[in-house]
Order: C-alpha cells, then sequence, then structure tokens
C-alpha cells in the first residue's frame, strides 16, 4: 500500500512540473526570440550612400557629381 502512494507522489510532481514549468519555459524563449531579432543589424542597400542625379549619355551609367568622365565607357561628360 505504501508503494501506490509513493508511485501516485512522483507522478504528481512530474505532472506540476509540466504543467508549470513548460509554460514558464516557453514564455522564456519566445522573450528570447523577441529581443534576439531587434538587436540584428538591418543591411544597407549598396547604392543608398551615392547620390547618381546625372547619367551618361552614351552607356546610361549612374555617374557622380564630381566626375569629368563616364567609368563604364569613358565618354566626357
Amino acid at each position: 500500500m505504501m508503494t501506490g502512494g509513493l508511485f501516485m507522489f512522483g507522478f504528481g510532481l512530474i505532472t506540476m512540473l509540466l504543467v508549470i514549468g513548460l509554460p514558464v519555459v516557453l514564455i522564456a524563449v519566445l522573450i528570447w526570440a523577441l529581443t534576439h531579432h531587434e538587436n540584428s543589424p538591418v543591411p544597407v542597400p549598396v547604392h543608398q550612400n551615392m547620390a547618381s542625379t546625372r547619367t551618361c549619355i552614351q552607356c546610361r551609367a549612374a555617374l557622380h557629381d564630381a566626375w569629368s568622365h563616364c567609368p563604364q565607357c569613358g565618354a566626357l561628360v
């Protein structure tokens, strides 16, 4: 009779740990995933830094304001 009581006590303890512990672990993982995602760097587009307001007449390549020749075809701009 004593063995049955200890079995139920152990089963109840494991069940209680699952009922309380599993949601706590899931919430902790969710919070970690949300905060880890916010700290990831955002990729910067390559052409964002280059101010291309002009284009080459011959090859239509983007030109910087200070350039006097096209870097693609060598035409005078």
